[in-house]
């Protein structure tokens, strides 16, 4: 779980997000702050941020590993409840002692005002990341996916999954799903750069596709951001869990149809 916390916290975006938003609090002043010199907003700022994208970059490895059965938005929600209530008094507290006396609030009203800006900054940035993460996997797959010139212009998109059936694979994108006369293998072959791996001898599925796991009956089962469950092989369980895919998948039913 180190490793996968080291490179979400050091992604790229990550940083550019944090210089960003430091940047922007720093300027705007929010909570009181302005009060404080811009030197003083410079110095906390990036510091709050830091921790702030630190403790989600955590509870969002922590939350997959644990409670990776819940859907994404589910985990999105549990992330931003737990990071408010860490942050929402810190933050308060800091800010009161910025500048010369201080800034003299109203507590109360002063940490529910912190506590909704977390709260919404979280679940924000949980959109953003869903957002770039099937934005790149579009432009990776319009760019390298020979597959995807197969289908209808309206039905090219990120590519959530391939199913085999008889002669046909059904390719589903984002946009909807086209059945292809063609070799499984082939598909997958075609599909270039998209990341993701074969769960079972009928089933490849895209990785930023992949919003929870459960287990039933000595059974792992993998759930997509389309709604579906497809069943993992034997053979292919131990690359899905070694991908930290499906580490706390639990003993739950399967989720109410959309």
């Amino acid at each position: 779980m180190l490793q996968e916390f080291g490179r979400v916290l050091f992604h790229p975006s990550t940083l550019l997000l944090w210089l960003g938003l430091s940047l922007l609090l720093a300027l705007g002043g929010p909570f009181g702050t302005y009060a404080a010199s811009l030197s003083q907003r410079l110095a906390f700022w990036p510091l709050v941020v830091g921790a702030g994208l630190a403790g989600g970059a955590a509870l969002r490895v922590v939350l997959r590993h644990h409670l990776g059965w819940l859907g994404f938005w589910q985990r999105a929600l549990v992330k931003a409840g737990v990071l408010t209530g860490i942050l929402a008094v810190l933050v308060f507290r800091m800010a009161e002692g910025l500048g010369p006396e201080g800034i003299e609030r109203d507590a109360l009203k002063g940490v529910a005002e912190v506590a909704l800006g977390v709260f919404g900054l979280s679940l924000g940035l949980s959109a953003l990341h869903i957002t770039l993460a099937r934005s790149r996997e579009a432009a990776t797959a319009g760019a390298d996916c020979p597959l995807l010139r197969r289908l209808p212009a309206e039905r090219r998109g990120a590519v959530i999954r391939l199913s085999s059936s008889d002669h046909y694979v059904q390719v589903v994108t984002e946009r909807g799903t086209t059945p292809i006369l063609i070799r499984f293998a082939d598909a997958i072959a075609e599909l270039g750069g998209v990341e993701g791996l074969r769960v079972h001898r009928s089933h490849w599925v895209a990785l930023d596709a992949v919003t929870g796991a459960r287990r039933a009956g000595g059974r792992l089962f993998l759930t997509l951001s389309d709604g579906t469950e497809l069943p993992v092989s034997r053979r292919h369980r131990a690359e899905v869990e070694a991908l930290g895919l499906a580490p706390g998948a639990s003993e739950a039913e399967p989720p109410a149809s959309r």
